[in-house]
């Protein structure tokens, strides 16, 4: 392994560990505010890796994290709808093979969790977004991603347990007062 696969697998622990600190954060908006963060510094590990589509998704992702902190958004929500033909354009600029469209379908997933109302409906989908990810990981060769997708889906699993039993509330001020009752949680 050269030593530029090695920095590139660190920068990727890196993103990884902010990213799974998302998963115990139970506002909406510090979850996302993780996310972002996460998000950029997985945008770098994918530079170093050559994902250029990766890359663009990423930094969408960040945009789509700040719109997404209050789902009864308008401008939240058209920034987020707005991201994904952003998506397709970048792709086609950005193509570097067939594997790129495992990271579309990824975006996708997390897409749809920035639209949904409810923690439980936000997180579900956030799990299912994992699954191409951990795909273009492995294609990719990016262990920190396989292993972050791996662990934020169950991560984001036992939280919705967690919701649903009861044994975990989110606090309800702000945009997650209103979103609470749309899942049950």
């Amino acid at each position: 392994m050269s030593t530029a696969h090695i920095v590139a697998q660190a920068v990727g622990v890196i993103g990884i560990a902010l990213l799974l600190a998302s998963t115990l954060m139970r506002r909406r908006a510090v979850l996302l505010a993780f996310d972002a963060a996460g998000s950029i510094v997985m945008g770098i590990h994918w530079a170093l890796l050559g994902g250029t589509a990766a890359i663009a998704i990423s930094a969408i992702v960040v945009v789509m994290d700040f719109a997404g902190t209050d789902p009864r958004s308008a401008r939240g929500r058209a920034v987020i709808w707005l991201s994904i033909p952003v998506t397709a354009i970048l792709l086609i600029i950005f193509w570097s093979g067939s594997v790129d469209l495992l990271a579309a379908l990824g975006m996708l997933g997390i897409a749809a969790s920035r639209l949904s109302f409810g923690q439980v409906r936000l997180r579900a989908l956030a799990m299912a977004s994992c699954l191409p990810w951990i795909a273009y990981g492995v294609i990719l060769v990016s262990i920190p991603q396989v292993a972050f997708s791996i662990l934020y889906f169950v991560g984001m699993g036992i939280s919705i347990l967690r919701i649903r039993s009861g044994r975990w509330r989110a606090p309800t001020p702000s945009a997650d007062a209103a979103i609470l009752p749309a899942d049950g949680s």
